[in-house]
């Protein structure tokens, strides 16, 4: 009887090994995530503190801040690739520039 079990147990063992050792991995998946001039300006703070939006304009990466009683003032230029690094934990491919100057990151899910 001992010796069925042991055979039996051996058995079902070799065959979850083999089960795992054969299963397909899962899908990738090329997805396009947008980002908005308020997302953007999380990492236009990470590189100008002062920063409090940021736009992805027809000349770049662009990061701007609101002084109290003035309009929006240029602080410095940030690089599209890296904004989407830091605002997604996705595989990033590129970055593109989107409608309404958002921040389209092309990344693989």
């Amino acid at each position: 009887m001992r010796r069925r079990v042991r055979t039996l147990a051996t058995g079902l063992l070799l065959a979850l090994v083999g089960a795992l050792a054969f299963a397909t991995p899962a899908q990738a998946a090329v997805v396009d995530v947008p980002f908005g001039p308020l997302s953007i300006a999380g990492y236009c703070q990470s590189k100008y503190p002062t920063a409090w939006i940021g736009f992805y304009e027809s000349t770049g990466l662009r990061c701007y801040a609101n002084p109290p009683g003035t309009l929006l003032h240029y602080v410095g230029p940030g690089d599209p690739y890296l904004a989407c690094k830091h605002l997604t934990y996705d595989v990033v491919m590129t970055a593109f520039r989107g409608p309404s100057d958002a921040l389209v990151c092309r990344v693989i899910r």
